[in-house]
């Protein structure tokens, strides 16, 4: 009873309470344990609050500041100390008609004597001696009635404070319990950890998401994509099937190029291109001004074509982090800088004026500075070499061709990578030529088509339209012109029109006064006859509106429809007879008998943007569908029904056609990992669980000196949240470098330019709070089994 009641009081005082409510404390001990036990609480008291209920007087006035006595469930006494108890004497005190005997004080043989001789003399005296105990008489103690209305109140102001093992604590106890069974603990980390981490890595695919994939690929530094081309695509839907289908190569509205600058805040830089759906052709090859070409490799064909044309400002270079490293930015119209792809594709080729001329070498820059450009009737100057900034050397390879034994998958690669090329060539500035500023309106004049027109020497007619037939000044060579006046100009002015010289003849012959040996080398041989002959009354009537070119006689109408507009030319100039144009007009005249005298655009090209947050704003805008309702003008019994901007480079190229696939990997990933999780997660709570079991003792021990359940969970939770912990962060740190390797050996050996696996907030959430639940679970139902039982059974194992 002795050895309970002293384990009863360590489990009081144990768990450091504010308030300890003793029961008769002493009542199973002997007096020297009695007391040490009633000093112990006499120093609490000093911190804490000690009620004591006891039968034994003389230790309440002893050790007690007030003292409650109760009889037959009443109070008969309540005072409070006001002094201290009288020093307690060490010998025996002699105090009056009293001897005061210290308590616990044995006598000797002396002090009876002593005592013998004091009772006689207090006797002789006539005095009644009295004898007493030490501590026992409450009058050596200083006690007052208790006034209770000085006693502050705190019903209503106190708050319980449940009892619970605090977390430091908890911590330590649980860590204290990962010394043991290493071997057992290292392996289940270690197994737990694989199977966490393929589950992150399953998951990881399970989580593919095309916006996601497409700002970590296009941010990549290894992707070198720092432009954004837009394209524009129609979506239409068959009878009776739900997918939606594309149809790209659209053109831009004014409202749409808005649209994307306000939407995504980058300069949207037009791009005039080469496209079916043109109402008007642009030739844009200059194949005729290359040396010898070897067709040889089908997927390296040279760069003979720019893909488009864009207009030069003072930004352009800047905002697409491009250099001039030659020349200068085209500023007439008849200018174009070129790119270093067109540079190298020369000094690879060399150059030459057109087929029947000598090739040069081109060693340098300087070399093709200066040098002219065809675009079928069109020539331009190139005044410029500019470097995009774009690394070609991935697509070194496609120069060698590819063996016709070579592999199937090799095949697949090097055609992949061709492709690459093309969209990386197309959609920059490598394949762009550029332009000056307004080029673009004058372009799109000379190469639209004419109105239906006819040229007249008063009554007789001698020139029909053949749509293409007209030109500018600017992209006519000056020394291919010979100038009736002799005076050379740089523009026309507005009824000013050159010829060729099978036209000036036909007008000559029209004014029935051609002299009798006019033949074309007449014609050239005999500069000065020019003069007598220019003053031909010539009328360039035109017929706005009209769709189609007709011819009828000089006395019949062109197209009834339209009502014709007249002009009086006079011919300035004459071109060679084997010129490919017949006419060249003034700016303003040109301007008149062009259809469409406005750029369609079919692409722009921007910067691309250094922050994350605004190259997922440009992909999540190329993502969109917006809807629309309108009949394709090609085919009338097709209705679209949404567009959309497509971004054009390699990377979304390649994620456009792996899309689909990756869908359908990503559910099969998802119930991999689901697997992969069940596994780790049962691995890991057999653990703990089988962990727990072994602690019965301590879990009994615990209960027994009076840890609640939920101090007992604290403490092998936090046994296992530690080892979580462990397995979480080497989980994770083996799934992100583990993706890291997957997605540099796609890169790098499959050639794809993909950032397919990316570890996000998912992956780390999904691992820890796996961990977190499974270490709670697998602790919390053990212990609260264990904890359930008796502490002697638990500590018994039974």
């Amino acid at each position: 009873g002795g050895q309970k009641q002293r384990v009863a009081i360590a489990r009081a005082l144990v768990k450091n309470p504010k308030i300890i409510m003793a029961d008769e404390p002493t009542g199973a001990l002997d007096s020297v344990t009695g007391r040490q036990v009633l000093q112990t609480l006499k120093k609490l008291s000093q911190n804490k609050l000690v009620i004591v209920v006891s039968h034994d007087r003389e230790f309440a006035e002893q050790y007690a500041d007030r003292i409650i006595e109760l009889a037959d469930g009443s109070v008969i006494r309540d005072v409070t100390r006001v002094g201290d108890a009288l020093p307690e004497a060490e010998a025996p005190v002699y105090e009056g008609d009293a001897v005061v005997l210290p308590k616990d004080y044995v006598l000797t043989d002396e002090d009876k004597q002593t005592i013998c001789q004091y009772i006689q003399r207090m006797i002789d005296c006539g005095q009644a001696p009295k004898i007493a105990l030490g501590g026992t008489s409450s009058e050596r103690i200083g006690f007052k009635p208790t006034d209770t209305a000085a006693i502050k109140n705190l019903q209503d102001g106190y708050k319980l404070i449940k009892s619970r093992l605090p977390m430091k604590y908890a911590f330590k106890m649980g860590a204290s319990g990962l010394k043991h069974k290493k071997f057992r603990l290292i392996m289940t980390i270690l197994l737990s950890c694989i199977a966490f981490v393929l589950f992150g890595l399953a998951d990881t695919f399970a989580s593919y998401d095309y916006i996601t994939t497409s700002v970590s690929s296009l941010t990549d530094p290894a992707s070198q994509i720092g432009y954004v081309a837009f394209e524009k695509s129609y979506g239409f839907q068959y009878d009776n099937d739900n997918q939606t289908y594309w149809q790209g190569n659209q053109a831009f509205t004014d409202e749409d190029l808005q649209y994307i600058k306000s939407e995504t805040g980058l300069t949207v830089y037009p791009v005039l291109t080469e496209s079916w759906k043109y109402e008007y052709g642009i030739n844009l090859s200059f194949g005729e001004n290359l040396g010898t070409i070897n067709y040889d490799n089908p997927y390296s064909n040279p760069f003979t074509s720019f893909s488009g044309l864009v207009e030069a400002n003072s930004t352009l270079l800047s905002d697409m982090n491009a250099q001039l490293i030659a020349g200068k930015l085209p500023q007439k119209s008849n200018e174009i800088a070129v790119s270093t792809l067109a540079l190298s594709t020369f000094e690879k080729y060399g150059y030459r004026e057109s087929y029947e001329q000598e090739v040069l070498t081109i060693r340098s820059s300087e070399d093709l500075i200066g040098k002219e450009l065809r675009f079928g009737s069109s020539r331009y100057t190139i005044c410029g070499i500019v470097d995009p900034g774009i690394d070609m050397s991935r697509y070194a390879s496609l120069d060698e061709a590819l063996d016709d034994n070579a592999e199937l998958s090799d095949q697949l690669i090097y055609m992949a990578l061709s492709t690459e090329k093309n969209y990386a060539v197309n959609y920059s500035l490598l394949g762009l030529g550029i332009v000056s500023e307004g080029a673009f309106n004058r372009i799109v004049t000379e190469s639209s088509g004419l109105f239906d027109f006819e040229i007249t020497t008063g009554e007789y007619y001698f020139y029909k339209n053949y749509e293409y037939d007209g030109t500018s000044l600017d992209s006519v060579a000056d020394q291919n012109i010979v100038w009736l006046d002799g005076k050379k100009r740089d523009a026309l002015a507005e009824n000013e029109i050159v010829m060729s010289a099978s036209s000036y003849m036909n007008a000559i012959f029209q004014t029935g006064s051609a002299p009798d040996e006019l033949n074309f080398d007449w014609l050239y041989q005999k500069d000065g006859n020019y003069q007598a002959i220019t003053n031909l009354n010539l009328t360039l009537t035109y017929w706005p509106n009209s769709n189609t070119p007709i011819m009828i006689g000089p006395d019949g109408m062109m197209n009834e429809s339209s009502e014709p507009q007249s002009v009086s030319v006079k011919i300035v100039g004459i071109l060679p007879d084997n010129y490919e144009i017949s006419y060249v007009f003034s700016d303003a005249l040109l301007q008149k008998l062009s259809r469409n005298a406005t750029p369609t655009i079919y692409q722009t090209l921007s910067a691309m943007p250094k922050d994350t947050s605004e190259v997922e704003r440009l992909v999540r805008l190329s993502a969109q569908e917006n809807a629309g309702s309108f009949y394709d003008p090609y085919d009338y019994g097709r209705e679209f029904t949404s567009y959309r901007f497509d971004l054009q480079n390699p990377v979304s190229f390649e994620l456009r056609n792996l899309h689909e696939i990756f869908l359908t990997l990503r559910v099969v990933f998802m119930w991999i990992g689901i697997a992969f999780v069940v596994f780790a997660s049962l691995l890991f709570s057999n653990f703990i669980a089988t962990s727990i079991s072994y602690k019965k003792r301590e879990i009994g021990i615990l209960r027994a000196i009076g840890s609640r359940s939920n101090d007992v969970f604290r403490i092998f939770f936090a046994e296992s949240f530690i080892i979580a912990m462990i397995n979480f962060i080497l989980s994770l740190t083996g799934v992100i470098v583990i993706c890291a390797i997957i997605n540099g050996v796609v890169r790098n050996e499959v050639g794809l330019l993909l950032t397919i696996l990316n570890v996000g907030l998912r992956q780390v959430g999904l691992l820890f709070g796996i961990c977190l639940i499974v270490a709670a679970a697998a602790s919390f139902l053990p212990v609260r089994k264990i904890a359930a039982k008796r502490p002697i059974d638990a500590i018994r194992d039974r």
